[in-house]
């Protein structure tokens, strides 16, 4: 007999399935909340591993299978195919160039090269499915959800889940070691707070702020300093950039999250993130100063290897600039994506990185022709500081292979198409061309439409 965790558990999964089959946003939410909780990682998972499903896989095919049966009552999108998404195509292109043309393909880099191409497929799902301001909110919550449950997990993990004083193993298949659990979890940390923003019931807004005190427990028990610095370039971007309406509100919310936080750390955090404000410390730290080095030798095989070494294989080439580096960590999205996938590869991430910046620019330009201004810009503010603390915590980490780091990139382009909609919908078709073209302020527009001359 099957634990009745496990029980309600498959269950469920097997109701979000069939639901993705009359609208793909089920499915979409069915692969996060898997790859979210892992489920054959935990203790009433194990039956589950028995019959040997694959449920980010079957999630993944049901979404797709939703998408063809949908398809007629799917509104248009204009282009049919964005810049952005035309990236994702060069990414997988660079990395196919670089598995043959760098140190050749085996066990690693195939693993690699599978993983990168299967995840931007389904990044690519997630940018056609997730194109109005309803489906956007689910995904919203469906992080805080997934973030509760992580943050829980990692409230009641055993000691022998921890090394060194530092919490390991717990949540999804990309949280296997402490600086990606953190990682992703300070990325999700604004998006919380954007959620409990919007939320227009308590109950909700008690559920945000239940995930969010969970959250900023499990990141401190990760003590990972690249996650303490992307949360405080995050907390400074989210205070000055705050949108002017709100600004009062989020600043207060901001120092009181502070000082909460505060209290829940100890000695050992401390301990830990005191060594980024001495210089004595931060030079004799082992990790630090190998981070350095490895980053040293990382420019080197760029030189040498324009084109990269291919998917997977950074850990077995830098063996050969200094071998007690074989088989390390880059600690480092950037270097990993150029070393790996080349020139090539590097340019058109950066690229796209900026492309979501631009999205979320150009949304907030247009938040005041949409269905709701405030939201609007309250989402795009969000995303922003996400992408930013993101960003941030990966340059002291891996996150290239990382699932969650690429839904936080294609979010904005997923606003954007969602306000372009709610834009164009009473003024026909003549505003989308522009609007997927122009970065200019949708001010010009204030001749087309009386709306836009009321607008707040």
């Amino acid at each position: 007999m099957w634990p009745l965790k496990t029980i309600l558990y498959f269950g469920l999964f097997w109701f979000g399935c069939l639901a993705a089959l009359v609208n793909p946003i089920w499915g979409v939410v069915n692969y996060l909340l898997a790859y979210q909780t892992n489920p054959t990682d935990m203790w009433w998972g194990a039956p589950l591993v028995n019959i040997g499903m694959r449920f980010s896989l079957l999630a993944a095919v049901f979404t797709l299978l939703g998408m063809m049966i949908a398809r007629r009552n799917e509104p248009s999108m204009r282009p049919s195919l964005a810049p952005w998404e035309i990236g994702l195509v060069l990414i997988v292109v660079s990395a196919t160039i670089s598995l043959f043309a760098g140190y050749g393909v085996h066990t690693w880099s195939l693993f690699a090269f599978e993983k990168l191409w299967k995840m931007l497929v389904f990044v690519f799902v997630i940018g056609r499915v997730v194109t109005t301001r309803a489906n956007l909110k689910i995904i919203l919550w469906t992080f805080v959800i997934g973030s509760l449950f992580v943050g829980w997990d990692a409230l009641t993990a055993p000691t022998s889940a921890f090394w060194m004083g530092r919490l390991e193993l717990i949540g999804g298949p990309d949280f296997g070691s402490t600086s990606g659990t953190a990682a992703h979890l300070s990325a999700m940390l604004p998006l919380i707070g954007v959620a409990f923003l919007i939320a227009r019931k308590w109950r909700w807004r008690l559920l945000a702020v239940a995930s969010a005190g969970l959250t900023v427990n499990a990141i401190i028990l990760c003590r990972t300093r690249s996650a303490f610095i992307g949360l405080i370039c995050g907390a400074i971007a989210a205070a000055v950039l705050a949108p002017r309406a709100n600004r009062f509100r989020i600043q207060l919310l901001l120092l009181l999250g502070a000082v909460a936080a505060v209290n829940l750390t100890d000695d050992h955090f401390w301990t830990r993130m005191s060594t980024l404000m001495d210089k004595e410390s931060l030079n004799q730290d082992p990790a630090t100063v190998n981070r350095m080095e490895l980053w040293g030798y990382a420019m080197h095989l760029l030189a040498d290897h324009p084109e990269g070494v291919g998917p997977g294989n950074f850990r077995r080439v830098i063996g050969q600039y200094d071998p007690k580096y074989y088989n390390r960590s880059a600690h480092n999205t950037l270097i990993i994506c150029l070393t790996e996938l080349g020139v090539l590869g590097g340019f058109v991430f950066v690229s796209m990185v900026l492309g979501s910046i631009l999205y979320i620019r150009r949304t907030s330009r247009l938040a005041h022709l949409t269905d709701d201004p405030a939201e609007t810009r309250l989402l795009a503010y969000g995303l922003l500081i996400s992408l930013t603390t993101y960003c941030v915590t990966g340059l002291g980490t891996e996150r290239f292979y990382c699932e969650s780091f690429w839904w936080v990139l294609v979010l904005p382009m997923c606003l954007f198409r969602a306000a372009i909609r709610e834009v164009r919908q009473p003024w026909g078709e003549e505003l989308a061309p522009w609007a997927e073209s122009s970065g200019d302020d949708a001010s010009d527009l204030s001749g087309c439409h009386p709306r836009v001359a009321y607008a707040p």
